[in-house]
Formats: structure tokens, sequence, C-alpha cells
């Protein structure tokens, strides 16, 4: 079983309401929200390092190793989706 941790985040009272609303329409845990996002951020983060990374490497190289970077991370997602 894979080991979790939890943290608090304080957010004003009117958007929790807000948030709740949507989920109780979604019916979705705001865990589940929170853990998306959360992976879609380092997402993003990771897609920055590689550009930067691949940047350095020449302009003509960044599109050609950004997409199979890209390919890879993908294919590993899927695998620990299975």
């Amino acid at each position: 079983m894979k080991s979790t941790v939890g943290f608090t985040v304080r957010i004003p009272s009117s958007l929790h309401r807000r948030i709740k609303k949507v989920l109780k329409k979604e019916k979705r845990s705001l865990n589940s929200i929170v853990r998306e996002l959360i992976e879609e951020w380092l997402r993003k983060e990771q897609e920055k390092e590689l550009f930067e990374a691949f940047g350095k490497a020449g302009d003509e190289d960044v599109e050609y190793a950004f997409d199979a970077q890209k390919e890879v991370a993908l294919s590993d997602e899927r695998t620990e989706k299975k």
C-alpha cells in the first residue's frame, strides 16, 4: 500500500463553501481535487525544467527532446495507473 501524508491548508470560509457546492454536484472529494491540482502543477514544473535544460543543448534539439521526454513521462504515468 502506498503511504500518504496529511497536511492542513487554510482557505477562507467563503471559498470553502463554493468548493463544497461544486464537489457535491460533481460527486468528488476535496482530497481528490487537491491531489489532481498538485499533480498537474508538478507536471508543469517538470515541463519547465525540461525545456530549460534542453534549451541549453541548442534550439534545434529542444522540440525533439521535449517531445521525447514528454512521451516517456506519459507512458510512465499510464503504467502507474494500471
